[in-house]
């Protein structure tokens, strides 16, 4: 599988916002992954975070 960049997968995840396709939980994640991305501090995130995000992009994404 390709390698997609943490802004990419926040950027690509937040395009689903309103849509319906996510959870409540899910949204909340993603909004709360794209202020931190805003704000150029993605690489403060956690490991968890990052395995979350990743899951969560390869479940719509892969």
């Amino acid at each position: 599988m390709k390698h997609v960049s943490t802004a990419t997968m926040v950027e690509r995840l937040t395009g689903m916002l309103g849509t319906g396709d996510l959870s409540n939980w899910e949204e909340g994640f993603v909004r709360t992954l794209d202020g931190i991305r805003l704000a150029g501090k993605l690489t403060s995130i956690t490991e968890k975070q990052v395995e979350s995000l990743e899951q969560l992009h390869n479940r719509y994404f892969a």
